[in-house]
């Protein structure tokens, strides 16, 4: 498929440009038509860091270095820019009626904790996550940029005389890109399970998709800079281990953003079961990703990136397209209506529907005063009928109460504890058939409701992992993830000196659940409130039954 066919578009000079670490400054020009008409590349440097541009001025000169160099006027430019992914995550646990503005809020302030966006004022954008099918709350995949990167942007632009149309992320466009090059067609398909991980020099995203749909994400930093030669695909492999096995898939999309690791070799390396694929963004890369027009230079067609390729793709190809400027543009055309020859616009529209709904109403006027006087009377003597149903409810709540709870009834209540129990059961079954020999559980929690929270020791990482995969292979809905693992304090020591596996002994300690840390205190604290309250209604009994034997 040739770049140039994959769109369909019309207006002005469509230009698009993206920044990246790996790949500096990309301009790709359409034309009218939606055509890829010239590509330019040029470097710009990247602070990964604080995940923003190094310097906007070098920014600003390798801008009109581009536009020169395919003979483009900024001032007749509007350019759609696509940045590197500054912060992506999900925020799960959300009430099911929340509405957009609260939600909104609550990413902002989920936000403020990241050390990107405590100095920086977010530019939020959020969607929602697939829900299962018993879930009784709401989660939320959320991502921004800093809001006065975008004004920097714009002010830069402004100056040439460009106009800035819209503002995405990397990721998005990379999701675009592996569709529109057919590297990852057939994992796109629906019902297909699989992952990407992407791999710069801060270290590496992993997302869980089914189709084109987001699941999970995880983001792991890893000062690779700090390793040399074939030690980082050792440290990437090491930290990408629970990633994999918590996001259990078919195949694997690697993307190499970084010239330090060849995502060929990585993916030659990792332990992982299904298909492999890779994609080299950085020095690795041997041939250009897909056939291309022949406007771009054959030289140049090895440059141009994944991320390049998906910014150009149009919006729609995804179930979500993130921009961050979209709220607040004003619609540059309005609707013309034809009605009786005459051309009426949707103001005009609107006045008209007043007018004709005015001269239907006016007959019911007359009617609804007649009416409304007869609803009067009987509301009162609802109003007084209510009154005598509130008076009995509570001579029949104090009645039932003075008498004591009702007749016991046994099947309903082996009803209650089997439907209450049933995934205590399976939770209990489950961890019969799941323990390794070298790991220890210190504490486990289950619900009625399906929620679970373990906690535990092991010898290794790898009797961890064994026993996490298991749990999911055996609970295949409880959505289960390992929040914690970590060495014991001291523990290097009783590596070193201990020659038998004991409770003691071992070294790393863990945790496994599917709850937020919200839900397990509120859980915890009903159980201490329950506690009590039985505590002071035995004490009221004794004393009671002291007083009656005196």
């Amino acid at each position: 498929m040739a770049i140039n066919s994959l769109f369909g578009m019309g207006g002005g000079i469509e230009v698009y440009v993206t920044v990246s670490a790996a790949c500096g400054l990309e301009m790709i020009e359409l034309d009218k038509g939606g055509n890829v008409k010239s590509y330019a590349q040029t470097k710009l440097d990247y602070n990964e860091a604080q995940r923003e541009i190094a310097n906007y001025e070098d920014f600003r000169v390798g801008l009109e270095s581009l536009f020169k160099m395919r003979n483009i006027n900024p001032a007749k430019a509007v350019v759609h820019l696509s940045l590197p992914t500054v912060w992506f995550g999900l925020k799960e646990g959300l009430p099911l009626l929340l509405d957009d503005a609260a939600i909104t809020n609550i990413v902002i302030g989920e936000l403020e904790q990241t050390y990107v966006f405590k100095r920086k004022e977010p530019l939020p954008r959020w969607f929602d996550a697939m829900a299962s099918t018993n879930s009784d709350s709401r989660s939320v995949f959320y991502t921004a940029v800093q809001a006065d990167v975008v004004e920097k942007i714009k002010e830069i632009l402004a100056g040439m005389g460009s106009t800035l149309a819209s503002v995405e992320c990397s990721l998005f466009a990379d999701l675009k890109g592996l569709a529109t090059t057919g590297i990852a067609a057939a994992q796109m398909q629906d019902g297909h399970s699989w992952s990407l991980m992407i791999v710069n020099n801060s270290g590496f995203q992993m997302l869980g998709l089914q189709g084109k749909r987001i699941l999970e994400f995880y983001e792991e930093p890893l000062p690779l800079k700090s390793y040399e030669g074939e030690e980082i695909y050792g440290a990437i492999e090491n930290a990408a281990q629970i990633a994999l096995m918590s996001t259990p898939s078919s195949s694997l999309v690697i993307i190499s953003e970084t010239d330090l690791v060849s995502a060929e070799i990585l993916a030659s390396q990792l332990q992982f079961g299904g298909q492999t694929i890779f994609v080299e963004e950085n020095q690795f890369r041997k041939e250009p990703l897909m056939e291309m027009s022949l406007n771009i230079l054959a030289e140049d067609q090895l440059s141009v990136s994944l991320h390049a390729i998906g910014a150009i793709t149009p919006a729609g190809m995804m179930p979500v397209d993130i921009d961050y400027i979209a709220e607040g543009k004003k619609k540059t055309q309005m609707a013309v209506i034809e009605l009786g020859g005459m051309q009426i616009t949707p103001p005009k529209a609107t006045v008209f529907a007043i007018i004709i709904l005015a001269l239907v109403l006016a007959p019911l006027g007359f009617g609804f005063i007649a009416t409304q006087q007869l609803m009067n009377s009987e509301q009162a003597k609802i109003s007084d009928l209510d009154s005598q149903i509130t008076q009995l409810d509570a001579q029949l709540a104090a009645f039932t109460q003075e008498k004591g709870t009702t007749e016991f009834d046994p099947l309903m209540e082996i009803e209650r504890v089997l439907k209450n129990n049933r995934t205590k059961i399976m939770a209990y079954a489950a961890l019969g058939e799941s323990i390794p020999q070298n790991l220890y559980l210190t504490y486990f929690l289950t619900t009625g409701e399906g929620k679970i929270n373990i906690k535990g020791c092991a010898d290794s990482v790898e009797d961890v992992y064994v026993f996490f995969k298991n749990l999911k292979d055996s609970l295949l809905e409880s959505n289960l993830r390992i929040s914690k693992l970590d060495l014991k304090a001291g523990s290097l020591d009783k590596i070193v000196n201990s020659t038998a596996s004991t409770i003691d002994n071992a070294p790393y300690i863990f945790e496994i659940t599917n709850m937020s840390e919200d839900e397990l205190k509120t859980y915890l604290a009903n159980i201490a409130k329950e506690a009590m309250k039985e505590k002071e209604e035995k004490e009221k009994r004794e004393k009671e039954q002291a007083e009656n034997n005196q």
